[in-house]
């Protein structure tokens, strides 16, 4: 099922528009910078710093609401593209947003000495690898989704708003689901935490299968001509890895540089896909005010041109003006008849240029 003139509609939607070559060059220089930064902040990872708790709570409620605005945004594409491949993506951000809950609520420190929710000491580690395993896998639906639609393989969506309902619906199961494995069902996981240390994460390869993750789901970006949504996307993911291998491969425990580093950079990787979206719409926006306001420029000088030609009285024509229309119209309709000798046609044209210059009417 199609929306009516969708052909014509979509590229107008920042989902479906072709990344440029300015914006590929930009996002190169972001992704260098990227990882000058990681690269510079590697050998101190490991360095402790003060312990700051309630540094969690600030970093993931702002985290929360880029996440939840660019779910948003998402999930308004989707109703008007009706694309799954959006619909999944969408669904992955709201995922993200959603998993920072209960991961801020468990957070010794934050709320409570041992967290909320009945937290155990291996709540927030695996908390953490729920939510850094879980969008990497949304984002390789979304890039399988998208092969599939540009072959025809699937169709777009029938009832979007339904959908939309039941992806959220969906998201919330799953958030409570690892919130209730990670809590209630604490002591089913393998330990990955020692303390405030961390680097069973890496020894159980726990850590380096969530980086891993990421890496697939960038290839699988890669693999099709990007558009704007995924070439941003793939530059979150980029990020998303310094991120995950600051906080959770190269870093050791909690409150170190790396710790703080790597959420500044899951911080930045969020917001990149949000501020693209913004800016892109902006320039949609102003694009299409433009283009309104053409429109009306030309309807206007059209509604001129008619009033001026059409052979209908006007309440303000004088005699002179309503007859110079009846001739115009008239010498219109012989010329249009085309059957005129070539002199005949040359003296009604002659004569429709008199009329027409009485009206002030140019030749274009």
């Amino acid at each position: 099922m199609k929306i009516p003139g969708e052909a014509d509609q979509r590229r107008f939607f920042l989902a479906t528009a072709l990344a440029t070559e300015p914006q590929k060059r930009l996002a190169v220089i972001v992704a260098v910078g990227a990882f000058l930064a990681f690269a510079v902040t590697v050998p101190f990872v490991r360095v402790a710093l003060t312990p700051m708790p309630a540094f969690i709570p600030s970093y993931e409620a702002a985290l929360f609401f880029i996440d939840l605005i660019t779910a948003v945004l998402l999930f308004e594409q989707f109703l008007r593209l009706r694309s799954p491949a959006l619909l999944a993506l969408a669904s992955g951000y709201l995922f993200d947003a959603a998993i920072l809950v209960p991961h801020a609520l468990t957070f010794p420190g934050a709320f409570a000495p041992t967290g909320l929710l009945g937290a155990g000491p291996q709540t927030t580690a695996w908390l953490y690898v729920f939510w850094h395993g879980g969008f990497p896998l949304f984002v390789m639906a979304y890039a399988w989704l998208c092969r599939r639609e540009d072959s025809g393989a699937v169709q777009a969506v029938a009832r979007p708003a339904r959908a939309v309902a039941l992806s959220i619906a969906g998201v919330v199961a799953l958030t409570i689901g690892f919130a209730v494995l990670a809590t209630a069902g604490h002591d089913v996981l393998p330990v990955v935490m020692q303390g405030g240390n961390y680097t069973m994460l890496v020894t159980k390869g726990v850590s380096p299968a969530v980086w891993a993750l990421t890496l697939v789901a960038i290839f699988a970006l890669w693999q099709r001509q990007p558009r704007v949504v995924d070439l941003w996307l793939m530059l979150v993911m980029w990020i998303w890895l310094f991120d995950i291998g600051l906080a959770a491969v190269i870093g050791s425990s909690r409150f170190d540089l790396g710790f703080y580093a790597g959420r500044l950079f899951g911080l930045i990787a969020a917001s990149f896909l949000l501020l693209t979206l913004l800016v892109e719409m902006a320039k949609l926006y102003t694009g299409a005010l433009g283009a309104a306001a053409d429109a009306e420029r030309r309807f206007a000088e059209l509604a001129r041109l008619r009033a001026r030609t059409d052979p209908k009285p006007q309440a303000s024509d004088n005699p002179a003006t309503f007859i110079a229309r009846q001739n115009i119209a008239r010498y219109h309709e012989l010329l249009a008849a085309g059957n005129l000798d070539e002199a005949r046609r040359r003296q009604t044209e002659n004569l429709l240029a008199e009329e027409e210059a009485k009206l002030g009417i140019k030749k274009s």
